[in-house]
């Protein structure tokens, strides 16, 4: 048996149980302020009553009607005044009667009515004896050569139309659109026949215009329900 690790031992926790003796003397406790509780009593504070409601003054009495004194008349406008003598007049006195010598003028004569003399009226003549007025025979409407689209019983339809290339010459400068405006003329059957050049955005957009104009149908033109000629102006719009 080792007694020297024994005693060794029994040393060591006799020197840590007198460190701990030794540091619980410096522990410092802390002060701990005493609570005190008091009971407090509450008071009920009563609130003042309200203001009595204001009252109302008491309307204003009617004013008392007027007295019959006060009363007057309105002037009626309906009567003319009357002027009133400021001299008294005696209306008892006598009055001489009125006579005079003269007979009064005779009362006019209303003169005689002319007689009115009558004049026969013609005799009228029988019917079987009247001419009858003659009768105007309409004339025959003209018939024209060629027509307007607005005297057409509608406007003809585009069927089909030309190709034609857009220019390159155009192409180069940045153009890319242009316009022609032609004066066609539309046979009985819807061909298409060019008669002028209206206008042109570009010249060089003429030559494809005619292209596309000459390869172009369109319904038949109609008038009264009959197919005629008809001009018209076409614009054609070449895009590139």
């Amino acid at each position: 048996m080792n007694y020297r690790a024994v005693i060794t031992g029994i040393a060591a926790s006799a020197l840590l149980l007198a460190v701990l003796g030794f540091a619980r003397l410096f522990t410092v406790t802390p002060d701990t302020p005493e609570l005190l509780v008091r009971e407090i009593e509450t008071a009920t504070v009563e609130s003042p009553p309200p203001p009595p409601p204001m009252e109302s003054p008491p309307p204003d009495a009617p004013p008392p009607p007027p007295a019959l004194t006060q009363v007057s008349t309105l002037p009626d406008p309906s009567r003319v005044p009357i002027p009133q003598a400021q001299v008294p007049m005696d209306i008892s006195a006598p009055v001489e009667n009125f006579f005079t010598d003269l007979a009064p003028a005779p009362l006019p004569v209303a003169p005689a009515p002319a007689p009115v003399r009558r004049v026969a009226a013609p005799s009228k003549p029988s019917p079987a004896t009247r001419p009858a007025p003659p009768r105007r025979t309409p004339a025959p409407p003209v018939a024209k050569s060629h027509y307007s689209t607005s005297e057409l019983d509608g406007t003809p339809r585009l069927l089909r139309h030309g190709s034609a290339s857009f220019p390159s010459s155009l192409s180069r400068k940045g153009v890319t659109r242009g316009t022609v405006v032609l004066e066609v003329e539309l046979s009985t059957s819807g061909s298409v026949s060019i008669r002028r050049v209206v206008s042109s955005s570009y010249p060089e957009l003429v030559s494809p215009a005619r292209r596309v104009a000459s390869g172009a149908r369109f319904t038949p033109p109609k008038k009264n329900g009959q197919a005629v000629k008809a001009i018209m102006r076409w614009p054609i719009v070449i895009e590139k």
